[in-house]
């Protein structure tokens, strides 16, 4: 289920517009029906002719209406983004194409090493190594003279 979808039930929910929905008026079926089933079709009745839940479906309505556009809205500007980000890209690879023939394949091997390097990480890190500590000497004699001056 999309967000949208999400966002217009969990709206329909809590308004209580989905009580029509879920249940259609039940055609009359004479006095052989059952009595509890005819007492809740009326009790549906007058809760949907009530003002506060006509007011409530309307503005599920309008929300509704306004969720869809601003829905429609972020995918257009999703797909303007996606569309000027390439355009950058292009430009700036033949920019550097332009200045260094050699950059790109030099680029190239970086983006190499680098999911090299991550996707080391990752397995080691699915294996449950842990990550080396990083000492710095520089650090450490610090805190050392930081204790014999607390002293």
């Amino acid at each position: 289920m999309n967000t949208t979808q999400a966002t217009l039930a969990a709206v329909l929910l809590a308004v209580g517009v989905h009580t029509p929905l879920i249940a259609a008026p039940a055609k009359e079926t004479g006095a052989g029906g059952d009595p509890d089933h005819a007492r809740l079709v009326a009790a549906r009745k007058a809760a949907l002719e009530l003002p506060e839940i006509a007011t409530a479906e309307q503005q599920a309505k309008a929300d509704r209406a306004l969720t869809t556009k601003a829905y429609a809205e972020y995918k257009s500007a999703r797909k303007r983004s996606d569309e000027s980000e390439a355009t950058y890209r292009k430009a700036y690879a033949a920019a550097l194409a332009k200045i260094d023939p050699a950059a790109p394949g030099l680029q190239e091997k970086e983006r190499a090493a680098f999911r090299e390097r991550m996707l080391k990480a990752r397995t080691a890190r699915k294996n449950g190594v842990k990550k080396p500590e990083v000492k710095d000497d520089e650090t450490d004699e610090e805190q050392v003279k930081d204790e014999k001056d607390a002293h």
